[in-house]
């Protein structure tokens, strides 16, 4: 079963977050999300979430705390996921 390292990013301003939307065509495509992606073998989460961010929506972003970690097994592969606070 296949392994995935996703890092997810936690943006506030003015007592909002930032969400977005997954390609119609994605795994669970349609459904709303924070904004992150896949781990690359040769970055940390911070990383990612600064490289993710850069690449998908055009911003950069100060990656701080974690807030939470969770796996969620599906039935072809297994997610594990780490929220940061990111300004």
């Amino acid at each position: 079963m296949e392994t995935l390292e996703v890092a997810a990013a936690l943006v506030f301003r003015d007592g909002k977050v930032l969400i977005t939307q997954r390609c119609q065509n994605a795994h669970l495509g349609g459904l709303w999300e924070f904004p992150g992606g896949k781990r690359e073998p040769d970055e940390t989460f911070e990383e990612c979430l600064q490289r993710e961010l850069r690449e998908e929506l055009g911003i950069e972003v100060l990656v701080g705390d974690l807030v939470e970690s969770l796996s969620h097994a599906y039935a072809d592969k297994t997610v594990h996921l780490r929220f940061f606070r990111c300004q």
